[in-house]
């Protein structure tokens, strides 16, 4: 289970970080695992003018094997238009996701991923382990996912 450095998270947003990580691409592929998290957000149902991405993480790796992913920023986007002032971007984490980061910031000028639309930042140190030992890329999609030892794919 993930778990915040400091505070408390809701519920649905730690569940939409270990779904959205539980589905990247492993480490060992970071240009493959960038590519998804900039694609791909926390929110499921691809709705709405706003969507929550993982932005910066730092990959630890233990003597034992285990890898975690810690989580250093986020980025919400407002979906294709142009940039919306500071407040708008934190009334939609609010009501989305029960956060209020001290830190939120703009982004002036530049264009999420793929001009996907106007962004802010935010902090928040989560923390994902992962053993690689139990997961590998699925030929079948391209997508991260158990593996499939007699490569029939799902």
């Amino acid at each position: 289970m993930s778990e915040k450095e400091s505070g408390s998270l809701s519920e649905p947003f730690l569940q939409a970080f270990e779904h959205l990580m539980s589905r990247a691409p492993g480490p060992i592929f970071p240009r493959a695992r960038t590519l998804y998290l900039r694609k791909y957000s926390l929110e499921t149902d691809g709705e709405g003018a706003f969507r929550t991405f993982l932005l910066e993480e730092e990959i630890l790796e233990s003597p034992q094997g285990t890898v975690t992913s810690r989580a250093l920023a986020f980025a919400v986007v407002h979906w294709q238009a142009p940039q919306v002032d500071r407040a708008a971007y934190a009334a939609y984490l609010a009501e989305r996701w029960c956060l209020a980061p001290h830190d939120l910031t703009l982004v002036p000028e530049q264009a999420w991923f793929r001009d996907g639309g106007a962004w802010a930042r935010f902090s928040l140190p989560m923390l994902h382990p992962r053993n690689p030992a139990s997961r590998s890329i699925n030929p079948a999609d391209g997508r991260d996912g158990p593996a499939d030892p007699g490569g029939a794919g799902a």
